[in-house]
């Protein structure tokens, strides 16, 4: 199982769906007047927190079962208290009157942080085992 390309894959899952989101929602004239709106943010909702499991298993790899269960709803649970962040963060700064857009920003900074994580977590599995998470590259690739 390959689970830093499985993070990867859902990230960019993620950032697709939520960027045809928010083009049916510019395209519809507002937020709620699309009837994609709802089923693009659930498919980028379960791609992203698709992800953050993946990508704490990711980083856990060559671990117990128990340890890697546990990284695996950390990160989901990370990944929720990263997006609370950032959405104070964002109404903090936003203007006195914002556009539906201001409602978006959490939304492509979560999915960029998630694929910048699950990007680097590829690397440096790939530089420990040789292949990104399992056995080496010489054993995959021969016979």
């Amino acid at each position: 199982m390959n689970t830093s390309r499985i993070a990867v894959v859902t990230a960019l899952l993620c950032i697709g769906a939520w960027t045809l989101k928010a083009i049916t929602v510019s395209l519809a004239g507002g937020p709620n007047l699309s009837p994609l709106e709802d089923a693009l943010f659930l498919v980028g909702l379960v791609a992203s927190l698709t992800a953050a499991l993946f990508l704490g298993l990711a980083l856990s790899t060559g671990r117990r079962v128990g340890v890697r269960v546990l990284a695996a709803l950390a990160s989901i649970i990370a990944g929720v208290a990263f997006s609370a962040a950032v959405v104070a963060l964002v109404e903090w700064i936003q203007p006195a009157d914002p556009g539906w857009i201001w409602g978006e920003i959490n939304l492509w900074v979560f999915a960029a942080v998630l694929l910048a994580a699950a990007v680097w977590s590829r690397s440096i599995r790939r530089e420990g085992t040789g292949d990104g998470d399992t056995g080496s590259r010489s054993a995959q690739t021969s016979g």
